[in-house]
């Protein structure tokens, strides 16, 4: 079953409203990464108290495989108990369900100690962060759970990558996008070796073009991720989403800024982190920003309305003490 976790605009105006106020901003502007649980004076159970009227607290039932159940608390984003999920994750033996990527009866397999990147399906090759993304796609846009994903004739759906088990399904899809990002040296839209260049923080789009934008662990990996969030509100057409995984900080106040640049020059804050990168595999790909609850704020002030799921779903292969997957609404 999966733990759903929301957010209203109204909810998160009230956050914006707080996160304003010179009390709050003093205690939170505090250098370094400051957490939630650390605010302890007056300004720190506001924000506390602001995030619990936005996410709730209540109780699920978590199920699995193996029929171990357990009943989780949640806030505002509580991390799965090692013990509710099923201990052959980490053994030979591959869980057994349905692949919300390729929609197909499967196993996962080889999950390895990064269980968010590791897990494959034995049908389609999806790994447990691309069935992250899948399951909550298929939710939002009231998909089947099972079988391929089929969507109105002129739904645009824009990926911002062009590999992978989610780019395989989806491309058959006839309003389907993708793209990858080559480097500055390239015009925006341009056609690459056969495939399209788009920096997110300048979108070739017009305005309200597109139903759907999909990413995954994307906008960590630019400079200004917040431009790319408002290139992506400009191009969704009033009721699409942006559905989109991220580094994410659940007890962190604000983002943790890792780079950023000065003077056209990169200017490191903290020891450098890369990701893995399919466009350029021998250098990888540095991450800006690790986000924190600042991240659903912002949003908000662009104008979207910010949802997020903490997902577990054993029988879909999803699994972990965090599988939080997020969605950006635009009303």
């Amino acid at each position: 079953m999966s733990r759903v976790l929301g957010a209203t605009a109204i909810q998160c105006s009230a956050v914006s409203r707080a996160w304003r106020e010179s009390a709050i901003s003093t205690r939170l502007a505090t250098p370094g990464v400051v957490h939630v649980a650390d605010l302890s004076n007056e300004s720190g159970a506001q924000v506390r108290n602001i995030l619990q009227a936005m996410f709730g607290k209540r109780s699920v039932v978590v199920s699995s495989p193996t029929a171990v159940r357990a009943t989780l608390p949640m806030f505002p984003f509580a991390a799965q108990p090692e013990d509710a999920y099923p201990g052959q994750v980490s053994s030979a033996e591959p869980l057994q369900g349905v692949c919300p990527v390729c929609g197909m009866p499967c196993s996962f397999e080889r999950f390895t100690e990064n269980l968010r990147e590791s897990g494959f399906c034995s049908s389609c090759g999806s790994f447990n962060r691309q069935r992250q993304l899948a399951h909550v796609l298929r939710r939002q846009c009231g998909l089947r759970a099972a079988g391929a994903m089929v969507f109105p004739q002129d739904f645009v759906i824009y990926n911002t990558e062009s590999n992978g088990a989610m780019h395989t399904q989806l491309s058959v899809a006839s309003g389907y996008l993708c793209s990858e990002y080559f480097g500055e040296e390239y015009e925006r839209g341009q056609d690459v070796d056969g495939r399209r260049h788009e920096d997110l923080q300048n979108l070739s789009f017009g305005d309200a073009s597109i139903d759907l934008v999909l990413s995954s662990d994307v906008l960590e990996h630019m400079p200004d991720p917040y431009r790319a969030h408002s290139e992506i509100f400009r191009v969704l057409r009033p009721g699409g989403r942006h559905i989109f995984t991220v580094p994410f900080n659940a007890q962190a106040a604000h983002d943790d800024i890792r780079a950023k640049f000065v003077d056209g020059q990169i200017v490191y804050l903290a020891d450098k982190q890369f990701h893995g990168d399919p466009v350029r595999p021998d250098e990888g790909i540095l991450v800006w920003t690790i986000f924190g609850l600042e991240m659903l704020v912002r949003l908000a002030d662009i104008g979207f309305q910010p949802f997020a799921w903490n997902l577990f779903q054993p029988d879909e292969g999803i699994v972990g003490s965090y599988s939080l997957v997020f969605e950006a609404r635009k009303a």
